[in-house]
């Protein structure tokens, strides 16, 4: 009874520790539909980028697979 006793008690204690956790990944920047735009004219408005464009649509596609 004894054991009992003990193990609720535990119990009762571990229920009011507060979980800690750490999320696996960083919280999503949001970006409005006005900065969207101007982001993707700067992009337009240099023919010479040639990478950044492919590595902007693979973060993108990455953040729709995180959602």
């Amino acid at each position: 009874m004894k054991h009992v006793f003990c193990a609720m008690a535990l119990c009762t204690l571990a229920s009011c520790a507060p979980a800690r956790y750490k999320p696996l990944f960083p919280p999503l920047v949001y970006y409005t539909a006005q900065e969207e735009k101007q982001a993707a004219d700067e992009l337009r408005a240099h023919p010479d980028l040639h990478e950044l464009p492919i590595m902007m649509r693979d973060y993108g596609n990455e953040r729709r697979e995180i959602q």
